[in-house]
């Protein structure tokens, strides 16, 4: 496993990058990660290319050809002596092709031909390392962070308001949009090939869904449980020097955790956060699995103040605005393992959407239910519904919001647990902002994920859109870039390229059977996990924003001086009126507006961080 991963710049053109050399020689245009080497290298290995980097990117070029890379490769993912990303390179000085059949962990390349004018930049199966790509005056430039082509000079600092548009209702940016209009993201499983100016875009893996595997249930399970534990050998050192394991509690930390301190004489170092308010505290449970595991467990929590704190660095590690606040203990969790010597933690992430652990899949189940019930059923249901339609309370809400998506296909119903921003059209977005979108511009993002997935069950058309967007655009670049913000990287088993395959050929009545999640998972987990985390509900590294934004602290003052502020007002997205009374709403109880509010603070935060600065 590498060390931090360091950032980059490529720019392929007729310019000589003085203009841009001289931006980006100052510090303050890269991130801020610490344990990065503060020396910015410039240099121009081939006729027509210019390269920045600064921190850990390994570069090598033979006259006309070359190529860059950064990656975190599992420990046990090649033999001892292997050095991936110098093979990778090498190959590619070699015969100028690139593969990933051999690369496990994450990764992204920037490679160049200039014999031939030709440019290929390839990123892992979830971009876990980002690329950023932009057409510019001074050539095609691809960077491993946002704020360098701007920063850079090389694209204006001119918001896309489509981006933002899907910021308010997914809190993120997904793919292949970036916040910054002439910029874009370059989707997960994908690489971009540039030959001569033009630029086209190759799919290289995908998940897929056959279903094929067939048996008794038992006999699946082992299957699975034994395809888990091939995949967690990959993940750990025969040391437990340097590394360790987040573990929430929950069922996908907790698993991996379990089959890490497999046949092991020195514990594994596990991380876990806690909070003081009721229905947040997962350390119990972290608690159970440690000692379980014989885990060597640190701890800590993280209240209110801790979270105003962080928020300023938060805006400064994510360069898109990110509204996902667990990001929040995610950070402090990371920073609790660098104090305690972890360059690397192993993450759960992805569990959920490769065993059918989301909540969200159980409940379609009962919304899908009703969705095909008789006509006097849903008729009831529309007439209950009508009858409270004046009536503001929590239960009331409820019902109607149970009615409303439980009348609507997939994924347009699955899309409406993401769609705050087009529920409030026309109130929440001001009359020039909306005459430059769709109200389905968002919805439409989601329905072509959903139709392009190799699948026939509806759960696994959901289960894929989760991977390319709740995975690739949300989980995994908060917790990379959280981290990262701590000095710790991290490596995702879950979200192994062959353990997904595999999952891939299970059938969805093994991920989700009747009204019960992870059927199948939990048979194969039976003598990894204690029976209270396999029975446990899901939490993960929630926070209690909701709580604080409502007790008058120093959380409830920032939202108030920030989301209220006349700046935030000026940037002309929002009607100031719909805002205060969103806020007034979830103050006084009637519905959880938590991350809404949250998401509106973070878009004027970065706002005021990476587009004030480069306007003035």
């Amino acid at each position: 496993m590498s060390g931090t991963v360091g950032d980059f710049l490529v720019l392929m053109g007729e310019s000589d990058g003085s203009d841009v050399a001289r931006r980006l020689a100052n510090p303050k245009a890269w991130a801020p990660w610490p344990g990065v080497s503060p020396e910015i290298q410039h240099s121009m290995p081939a006729r027509g290319v210019n390269v920045w980097v600064r921190g850990d990117v390994r570069l090598a070029a033979a006259g006309e050809v070359g190529g860059l890379g950064v990656a975190i490769e599992p420990a046990s993912s090649a033999p001892a002596d292997t050095d991936v990303r110098s093979a990778t390179l090498q190959t590619w000085l070699r015969d100028q092709q690139w593969s990933a059949d051999r690369l496990r962990g994450r990764f992204s390349y920037v490679f160049w031909d200039m014999r031939t004018r030709r440019l290929l930049a390839c990123t892992d199966a979830f971009r876990s390392c980002t690329l950023y790509y932009a057409h510019t005056p001074a050539g095609l430039a691809v960077a491993s962070d946002l704020r360098l082509l701007i920063r850079a000079g090389l694209v204006a600092p001119k918001v896309c308001p489509k981006a933002v548009y899907h910021y308010l209702n997914f809190s993120y940016v997904p793919a292949p949009f970036s916040a910054i209009e002439g910029a874009l993201k370059l989707p997960p499983g994908h690489c971009l090939e540039a030959v001569g100016g033009q630029v086209s875009l190759r799919k290289y893996w995908d998940a897929r869904y056959p279903s094929d595997i067939r048996g008794t249930d038992t006999q699946k399970a082992e299957g699975l449980r034994e395809k888990m534990l091939d995949t967690l050998r990959h993940y750990g050192s025969a040391t437990t020097d340097g590394w360790g394991t987040f573990l929430s509690g929950g069922t996908d930390s907790s698993s991996i955790a379990s089959m890490l301190s497999r046949n092991r004489t020195v514990p594994v170092n596990s991380f876990s956060i806690g909070f003081e308010e009721e229905g947040y505290d997962e350390l119990p449970y972290s608690r159970i699995a440690s000692r379980a595991f014989g885990l060597k467990a640190h701890e800590r929590r993280v209240g209110e103040k801790d979270a105003v704190a962080i928020i300023p660095r938060l805006v400064q590690a994510y360069d898109e605005p990110f509204g996902n606040s667990s990001a929040i203990p995610t950070f402090y969790c990371a920073e609790l393992a660098a104090s305690h010597g972890i360059g690397i933690l192993v993450g759960g992430d992805g569990g959920d959407e490769i065993f059918g652990g989301n909540e969200r899949y159980r409940k379609d189940q009962i919304f899908e239910r009703y969705y095909r019930a008789p006509g006097i059923v849903r008729g009831l249901g529309s007439l209950a519904a009508r009858s409270l339609s004046g009536i503001d309370s929590r239960f009331a809400n409820r019902v109607k919001n149970f009615v409303h998506r439980g009348s609507m296909p997939n994924p347009d119903r699955f899309y409406s647990d993401d769609s705050f921003a087009s529920d409030h059209f026309d109130g929440l977005l001001s009359e020039g902002f909306r005459a430059r979108l769709q109200r389905d511009d968002s919805l439409d993002v989601q329905r072509a994920i959903f139709k392009e997935a190799d699948a026939e069950a509806d759960l696994h058309r959901l289960m894929y859109l989760d991977l390319k967007m709740t995975i690739a655009d949300n989980d995994v670049v908060k917790v990379v870039r959280a981290s990262k913000l701590a000095g710790v990287q991290v490596v995702f088993p879950y979200l192994d390229r062959e353990l997904i395959d595999y999952t891939g050929r299970l059938p969805a009545s093994d991920k989700v059977r009747g009204l019960e999640k992870r059927f199948l998972f939990k048979m194969a987990t039976q003598e990894i996990l204690p029976e209270e985390i396999r029975k446990k509900k899901k939490q993960g590294f929630g926070l209690p924003v909701s709580v604080w934004m409502r007790r008058g602290g120093a959380f409830h003052d920032m939202v108030h001086d920030v989301v209220l502020s006349r700046k935030a007002i000026d940037r002309g997205y929002c009607e100031p009126g719909f805002v205060k009374g969103l806020i007034d709403r979830h103050e006084r109880g009637a519905w959880d507006h938590a991350s809404e509010i949250y998401m509106l603070l973070m878009l004027e935060l970065w706002h005021r961080e990476y587009i004030d600065p480069q306007v003035a």
